[in-house]
């Protein structure tokens, strides 16, 4: 049976970590705009670590609606993997970014 208040709090966990890890990807864009590579991939590394906790749960809530073949939809799970597809997409742009960035400063630097 579909326990909605459960389920909720799993869409809620995805998009706190997706949001979380978004920000860690943004700000490593930042850091790279200000030459500060390592730093920058610090922060991808961790929002790494935090959109790994995103899939995890996400990959529970699909596992869960496998097993008990009971389809586990909501507006607010509908948001949450909207989040979650947004982070990733998110984190390959500020890699794309970052190295655009690390090329100008090759530029700057012959």
């Amino acid at each position: 049976m579909l326990d909605l208040e459960k389920l909720s709090e799993v869409a809620m966990q995805i998009i706190a970590y997706s949001g979380v890890a978004k920000s860690t990807y943004i700000e490593a864009a930042h850091l790279a705009r200000q030459g500060q590579f390592d730093q920058a991939m610090e922060q991808i590394k961790q929002g790494d670590e935090v959109l790994r906790t995103a899939h995890d749960t996400h990959l529970q809530l699909l596992q869960k609606e496998a097993t008990e073949n009971t389809p586990q939809v909501s507006m607010l799970v509908l948001h949450a993997e909207d989040q979650f597809m947004s982070c990733e997409t998110i984190k390959v742009l500020v890699m794309e970014i970052m190295e655009i960035y690390r090329q100008l400063q090759a530029q700057k630097g012959e």
